[in-house]
């Protein structure tokens, strides 16, 4: 099962994602920054991390409390 949540667009060239998909029989969420390969088709580059879905509520705890420290108002 493949799934994608986010595609934000960070320049002409680069996209971040975050998608879940099967790997070694293990579901993973992935957060990586894409890139325009030289074919000029998308593909994941080295930079981002691949989550187990455990882990998944203290990285978005850590990301609340990140995004209330940069704008208290902002974020509910």
């Amino acid at each position: 099962m493949s799934a994608e949540f986010l595609d934000i667009r960070r320049s002409e060239t680069e996209r971040l994602r975050v998608t879940m998909d099967e790997y070694r029989g293990r579901m993973l969420v992935d957060v990586r920054v894409w890139y325009v390969a030289p074919g000029g088709e998308w593909k994941p580059g080295r930079s981002g991390v691949s989550l187990r879905p455990e882990q998944l509520a203290q990285v978005v705890q850590a990301l609340m409390l990140a995004a209330r420290a940069v704008d208290p108002n902002g974020v509910r």
